[in-house]
């Protein structure tokens, strides 16, 4: 697909809606063996506004099915961002028993003309392709005009009993305060967490997860996701971004192993990430949304406007004597990759340049003491070029897009992100680099750390040019997807042999 009048090409191992603007993933759950992605949407137009819930469903969490709009904004009220749960027939009726059979209930903030905002409900009895709100809307009220996004999350006490808690923020206050429920219905405020970090941002979207510390189920630490955004007259011109704190949590008050916010992503386009509900094997997989509340509206995109993140596993793991949050893409990325080629070139001789067709995926490992500083140039049919670069002596990896096309977007939209990497001995370094049209996302060491970005690299194929300063032996293995869905490119071997 090319792209016309400066528009970029449309991904295609991610989500975006047909057509219309989208912004933060909603009431993320697996039922019935289908991911339902339900997400922020204007039904009316290309812009924010209207905000609705937009629906889609999947099988693989690659192939997805949009669906009509699930809650549509209503006179007087804009359906914000919320969560899913779903639980059994028989505990949602308030039965003593219950079956395999689910009822799926939506949490979500109600944004009235008023200016104040509140918490209601809606059910589903039809797999959540219909909703019905409650009548007796908002459900959880305090009168506030920055009370948002419920997340509820499943608690079992030390008895065995499952209970259900919400998370909520004060946006402007930052802080997250969590309400406690047996029956989904009545809630009762039972912590606050924060403030914490900067002034100057409101919080957003918070999660709550249960994770093992290197596979570890007797080390269980949890998780707190948040997202933040500048605001104000001298609002920081990087814009929005997440963070994530490790904890304990008892049920009632989560406790921070300490008091500071840690980049959850270090691009410039990963927001409002939370998991789904009920995930097969009690995994812990994320969806972001892939833009920056700072050029959100002026991104060159038609008919759509918005996607997703790839699909990310979460997992604690101990690097350098230190646990780490970790993001792995799921399923198909590897799949893809385990059916392509791999060559090993020597650098410094010469660049050694590949052709991609823009949707593809890479996968560099290489020893930094065989080849030094080691670069990474994407260029396209746009005057832009992308440059991810990694310097030994300091270990930071750097991610820098630039050009006219990207300076068109919005003037913030040029930038350079940066990672230090932890050191763990003379260990190899690994970059997955997924490049799906405008999309950029950059896992480092399994996961490690994280870079997404949007770029503007037109709509053609696109040159990969690998250098490096020693003449160390580099591992490139390409999956480029106009070729055969998991296959490499046949150019790959012959361009870096």
């Amino acid at each position: 697909m090319r792209a016309t009048n400066g528009q970029v090409p449309r991904p295609r191992f991610h989500f975006t809606p047909q057509r219309n603007w989208m912004n933060d993933p909603n009431g993320l759950v697996y039922d019935r063996g289908l991911w339902h992605l339900y997400f922020q949407f204007n039904p009316e137009g290309a812009d924010w506004g209207n905000m609705s819930w937009g629906h889609a469903t999947s099988t693989d969490l690659r192939h997805w099915t949009e669906h009509e709009v699930a809650l549509r904004y209503r006179d007087g009220e804009q359906i914000f961002s919320g969560s899913v749960v779903a639980v059994p027939v028989g505990f949602a009726a308030g039965c003593a028993s219950a079956g395999d059979e689910t009822l799926l209930t939506a949490f979500y903030t109600s944004a009235y003309d008023d200016g104040h905002q509140a918490q209601s409900r809606a059910t589903s009895h039809d797999g959540g392709y219909t909703w019905e709100p409650d009548a007796e809307n908002p459900v959880l009220d305090r009168g506030t005009s920055a009370f948002r996004d419920p997340k509820v999350i499943r608690f079992t006490d030390d008895d065995g009993t499952t209970r259900y808690v919400m998370l909520t923020v004060e946006a402007d206050d930052r802080q997250v305060l969590f309400y406690s429920s047996h029956d989904l219905r009545s809630w009762e405020h039972v912590s606050t967490f924060g403030p914490l970090g900067d002034t100057g941002v409101v919080w957003e979207c918070p999660d709550l997860v249960p994770l093992a510390v290197d596979g570890d189920p007797d080390d269980i630490r949890w998780v707190l996701l948040l997202s933040t955004n500048p605001v104000g007259d001298d609002a920081n011109p990087d814009g929005s971004s997440m963070h994530s704190v490790i904890g304990s949590f008892d049920g009632v008050r989560f406790t921070a192993d300490a008091a500071e916010l840690t980049r959850l992503d270090h691009g410039r386009d990963f927001y409002a990430g939370v998991t789904f509900d009920s995930a097969p094997g009690g995994e812990a997989v994320m969806l972001g949304w892939m833009s920056n509340w700072r050029y959100a509206g002026a991104f060159p995109s038609s008919p759509w406007r918005g996607a997703m993140s790839l699909p990310r596993r979460m997992s604690l793991r101990t690097v350098a004597g230190a646990v780490r949050l970790v993001q792995q893409p799921v399923g198909f990325v590897g799949e893809f990759l385990s059916g392509a080629a791999t060559s090993t070139p020597f650098g410094a001789d010469q660049p050694g340049d590949f052709t991609l067709c823009g949707h593809s995926l890479v996968e560099l490992a290489w020893d930094p003491a065989s080849t030094g500083a080691l670069r990474l140039q994407l260029r396209g049919d746009a005057d832009a070029l992308v440059e991810l670069s990694h310097e030994p002596s300091s270990n930071v990896l750097s991610v820098t897009r630039g050009g006219a096309a990207m300076e068109a977007v919005h003037p913030d939209f040029q930038s350079t992100s940066t990672v230090a990497l932890p050191r763990s001995g003379d260990r190899q370094l690994r970059l997955l680099v997924s490049l799906d049209g405008p999309l950029l996302e950059v896992f480092v060491n399994l996961g490690e750390a994280t870079v997404s970005n949007l770029v503007v690299l037109g709509a053609g194929p696109i040159t990969a040019t690998l250098t490096t300063e020693l003449p160390g032996p580099i591992s490139v293995t390409v999956a480029d997807l106009h070729v055969a869905e998991g296959r490499a490119s046949p150019a790959l071997a012959a361009a870096l042999g």
